[in-house]
């Protein structure tokens, strides 16, 4: 299956799909990340954040970094619309509707280069139309070349017996251009989904590329 613009315009027809503003369990998972970019970068100027849905993580990490310069990309408009009414209050957000794919891909996205890229819970969505195009490691070197020297890649996504494997060959091409510097596991109760749900938290630091990959500094485990 393809999840193209079509795709999530249908699901975000729903108010709140996945429940984002009223979840205990995506609050926790972003106060992870928070944590995440604290610990590997400590002031950020510039962050993007891919796959900003309506919002809510972005208005926090506004409140956590106002002096960064913040720019969020969906693919929906819907979602980009009411993304613009959750962080109104926040004058150092910018919202951009577009393909993540084409502006990574394709070197769209605007001339600066950015401390930090947020992309939580929306890689395994790429996957079929990257796999399709051949472009998924171009999308990831895009991602990379988008960042600064010394820059981090911070990603959470759900882990099951579909996206385990998804996941493993994004993380193994990745680290062709960047090192994993912080890995956690963590599984708890998920009330939109009313089972417990596993994900993980990734932390990848750009590298020159004649550096040695490390193993990861940090690891963390969660029951």
């Amino acid at each position: 299956m393809i999840f193209n613009k079509d795709y999530f315009e249908k699901v975000f027809d729903k108010e709140s799909p996945w429940g984002y503003s009223t979840s205990e369990y995506e609050k926790k998972k972003y106060l992870r990340q928070l944590e995440a970019i604290v610990r590997c970068c400590r002031e950020p100027k510039n962050i993007l954040e891919v796959g900003c849905a309506e919002g809510i993580h972005t208005a926090m990490i506004a409140q956590a970094f106002p002096g960064a310069r913040i720019l969020c990309v969906d693919i929906a408009t819907q979602a980009i619309e009411r993304a613009k009414k959750t962080c109104d209050c926040f004058k150092n957000v910018e919202l951009m509707e577009g393909d993540i794919i084409e502006l990574f891909s394709r070197g769209k996205l605007p001339s600066h280069k950015f401390d930090v890229i947020v992309q939580s819970e929306c890689l395994y969505y790429l996957f079929p139309t990257l796999l399709f195009r051949m472009d998924l490691v171009s999308y990831l070197r895009g991602m990379a070349r988008t960042l600064t020297d010394e820059g981090i890649f911070v990603t959470s996504n759900g882990i099951n017996a579909v996206t385990r494997n998804v996941m493993g060959i994004y993380y193994l091409i990745l680290k062709r251009y960047c090192a994993p510097v912080f890995s956690a596991q963590y599984r708890e109760w998920n009330e939109y989904r009313n089972k417990h749900v596993t994900y993980d938290l990734r932390v990848f630091r750009k590298v020159n590329r004649r550096e040695r990959i490390q193993e990861p500094e940090l690891a963390a485990q969660a029951p």
